[in-house]
């Protein structure tokens, strides 16, 4: 399930994308967040990022950086890259939900799952998202593209 929220109100300079979430607004969650130059060799840095946010130990950490290793590889990838290009990763965490979104300068293009093809060398990050998220969607506004994601933030047993 993709879903789309409209932003109730636009962000100001510095301030965390998950304050303006309605579902978020609900939930008593901790927002930080950190911009990355936009190069390949950041999202490592995305993922240490996520990793100390959630911690190591919590039980969705793992999930958790595949999701900030996907979402900031998009970024990278469709919003540009090189000197003067960034993204940023918010993450908040509470609330019984951890909630990621990467914001890039990107303006076009749809965020979609593809199929997990085996033979294929890209396409699967949403896909893979998709899989260990509770909800995911993107919105836009003039300063480009953000893609969040939600998980529970305990994994749900195996069925």
């Amino acid at each position: 399930m993709v879903a789309r929220l409209r932003v109730v109100r636009r962000r100001k300079r510095n301030e965390p994308f998950g304050t303006v979430w309605p579902h978020r607004a609900a939930r008593r969650m901790v927002t930080v967040n950190r911009v990355f130059t936009a190069v390949p060799e950041q999202v490592g840095r995305a993922r240490h990022f996520a990793r100390e946010v959630v911690g190591e130990e919590h039980a969705r950490s793992y999930e958790v950086e595949l999701v900030v290793s996907e979402l900031a590889g998009n970024a990278v990838r469709h919003g540009g890259q090189g000197a003067g290009r960034e993204f940023e990763v918010s993450m908040a965490v509470g609330g019984g939900a951890i909630i990621v979104a990467v914001r890039d300068g990107g303006l076009t293009g749809t965020p979609r799952a593809g199929t997990c093809d085996t033979e294929s060398d890209s396409g699967r990050g949403l896909a893979l998202v998709e899989t260990v998220a509770r909800r995911w969607g993107f919105h836009r506004d003039p300063a480009g593209t953000v893609v969040w994601a939600e998980l529970d933030s305990v994994p749900s047993p195996p069925s």
